[in-house]
């Protein structure tokens, strides 16, 4: 019987520069959720599994690329809870040369995932009603989820993490989470939305507040290039101007753009490592985790802040070969 972490602890960490800068600082350890499954990929997998179970559909089919997190986990979810699982993956020259193949590939192959390879014109259509409607035609009676499982039920799933963190640590005033599609960083604001009205309207008498922010703050740190058309989706997906959740979509912390990487960053990525013994993955956290370090050492953080930086797993990721960007 697969077992999934679903609560997961909340690690203080802590380190001369975070005493210096008179901040508390931990990590929300979502990478602990299951070995394969993990982190918000789980998250917002859960509540379309719920629905495969309740619409009676096959299987699932969905959209990646040749390292895409969320084709390791939903192949990985589909061998351990017995449902088969069809992967639309970008790049038909890979069709062929199963020796090309990344470790997330082989992985998924491995789970039982149908892989189709097609090409980077036609991925580009995944979007596109028509395309999707004769998708559906293809795979009658199959639950069809976008690229990185991202849609409007995928964000309910990151409520967990919102409803956790406020019993582990509720006076904190920063979060910072890595943004691909959006999803999981809409769900947070839209949950934590939700917990503070609430609250607020709850009959029993409010706990004091030891918050030094009259509102709490929510840093999506962009790991692609150019990521500024993230911002009407994530608007939509949180659905009503928020009051008591101020966000920031930072699209400067790509550093080089998506599955890249640079000096600096992997020195980061390893001094962190090194020094709280939490491995990173080098596409989504280790890239939020740099851009929380910046934002410290700028001073853009107040003293005496509760810092929250949220690991969002996809430590499959660390098994890819990346290029050194120089700068």
């Amino acid at each position: 019987m697969l077992t999934i972490n679903t609560f997961t602890p909340l690690t203080p960490l802590h380190h001369p520069l975070f005493e210096e800068a008179k901040v508390k600082v931990w990590m929300k350890r979502d990478d602990l959720t299951h070995p394969e499954i993990q982190g918000n990929k789980w998250r917002k997998l859960r509540p379309h599994l719920d629905l495969l179970k309740q619409k009676e559909y096959h299987g699932i089919v969905t959209f990646g690329g040749a390292y895409s997190n969320h084709i390791a986990a939903t192949a990985a979810a589909g061998h351990h809870f017995g449902f088969p699982t069809i992967g639309y993956i970008r790049g038909d020259e890979l069709a062929q040369r199963p020796e090309k193949w990344s470790h997330t590939l082989q992985q998924a192959q491995a789970h039982g995932m149908q892989l189709k390879f097609i090409d980077r014109q036609t991925y580009r259509q995944r979007h596109d009603e028509s395309f999707l409607k004769k998708l559906q035609q293809q795979h009658p009676h199959w639950l069809i989820l976008p690229e990185g499982g991202s849609n409007p039920l995928a964000v309910t799933g990151m409520t967990e993490v919102m409803t956790q963190l406020e019993e582990q640590c509720l006076d904190w005033t920063h979060l910072y989470t890595a943004v691909g599609t959006g999803a999981s960083f809409a769900g947070l604001i839209r949950a934590n939305e939700a917990n503070k009205a609430h609250a607020e309207k709850s009959t029993n008498p409010p706990e004091i507040s030891q918050n030094p922010q009259s509102c709490c703050q929510i840093h999506g740190i962009a790991v692609l290039n150019e990521a500024e058309y993230l911002l009407p989706q994530i608007e939509n997906w949180i659905g009503q101007p928020t009051k008591q959740t101020t966000w920031q979509l930072h699209t400067n912390g790509a550093c080089g753009g998506y599955g890249k990487t640079t000096a600096e960053l992997l020195e980061t990525q390893q001094r962190f490592e090194q020094a709280f013994q939490i491995p990173l993955d080098p596409i989504y956290t280790a890239k939020m985790v740099h851009a929380f370090l910046q934002h410290l050492k700028a001073q853009q953080i107040p003293a005496n802040s509760r810092v929250i930086l949220y690991h969002s797993g996809g430590l499959q990721g660390r098994r890819k070969t990346h290029a050194l960007i120089t700068e």
